[in-house]
């Protein structure tokens, strides 16, 4: 091998012969140069393979961090939440409580007035009450059945709740019923209040306020036929069985109530022309003397 004017000159020889080979001296520069660049370019491959790989764990290791503070907050919430619904049962468990003791204590108020009323009407007023004031105590007072047939599920007063399993007060009388069987109203009266939506404990109901105190319920309806402020007639159609609200089986929730009292509806149920005198012994809570004079001073006026 030679260098003669900036040329490169390579020979080869073997046993038969001689071969020269010329290379400028640029070329050899230049391939000297890429491969100056081609380990440059390697080594800063290399290098900025190993810089991202640092990048990467450290971002990895910034998120791992991130997700665990967050795992953590969310632990904490879910510990909260739980404490707060906790304490939200342990509220709805007292007000259910507070409203069984209310029902409770409504009950003895009306158990001790009967204990100071030895009479709820006297002999006399009995026995001067005319067949016109009996018709019209029966159209105006609810009596009868709100339905063609009577089959009792739950009476009235303490009881398990079928849905709850705990022991409060049934402000009325279950009746068993097929859906849609037509529900009565049991007295003339107007429409004071019409749930006409499957909403609340007693899912579609209807409340009829008749004559001199008195209230009927009819809840857990299909269908309502009534509406708010109807002038509503004794023994009509008011409503369809249902399912509506809290209810575990198709029924009619019915009650009957006095001056915000609730009274226990089978008697009013049984109530009827062959057995008026019923009911005046049974129910004691009523002020039948005062209602009755009440007809009488009526009738007495011409309104009758």
């Amino acid at each position: 091998m030679k260098i003669l004017n900036n040329r490169l000159v390579i020979t080869v020889s073997d046993v038969n012969s001689t071969k020269s080979y010329n290379i400028h001296q640029l070329f050899r520069k230049i391939i000297f140069i890429v491969i100056i660049a081609t380990v440059l370019i390697i080594a800063g491959s290399f290098w900025f393979i190993s810089f991202l790989s640092s990048e990467i764990s450290e971002f990895k290791a910034k998120k791992e961090k991130e997700i665990a503070i967050l795992t953590e907050k969310e632990k904490k919430l879910q510990a909260q939440n739980l404490f707060y619904s906790m304490q939200i049962k342990g509220k709805v468990q007292d007000i259910e409580e507070l409203s069984s003791k209310l029902d409770s204590i409504e009950e003895i108020v009306g158990l001790k007035r009967d204990s100071n009323e030895q009479i709820a009407i006297t002999k006399a007023t009995l026995t001067k009450i005319t067949p016109a004031q009996k018709m019209y105590m029966l159209s105006t007072i609810p009596n009868g059945t709100p339905l063609q047939e009577i089959s009792v599920s739950a009476n009235f007063g303490y009881r398990i709740h079928p849905v709850t399993n705990e022991k409060k007060f049934h402000r009325g009388i279950d009746l068993r019923a097929h859906i849609k069987t037509p529900v009565y109203a049991t007295a003339d009266g107007v429409v004071r209040y019409v749930q006409s939506r499957d909403t609340g404990d007693f899912g579609r109901v209807v409340i009829i306020a008749h004559n001199f105190g008195f209230e009927t319920v009819y809840a857990h309806l299909k269908a309502t036929n009534v509406k708010l402020g109807d002038v509503i007639k004794k023994n009509q159609v008011i409503g369809m069985t249902g399912n509506s609200g809290r209810s575990t089986g198709p029924h009619l929730h019915y009650e009957v109530r006095y001056a915000s009292m609730v009274l226990d509806p089978k008697d009013f149920i049984d109530w009827d022309l062959k057995k008026y005198d019923s009911i005046f012994s049974k129910q004691r809570r009523v002020r039948w003397e005062y209602l009755v004079n009440l007809i009488k001073e009526q009738q007495k006026l011409g309104q009758l």
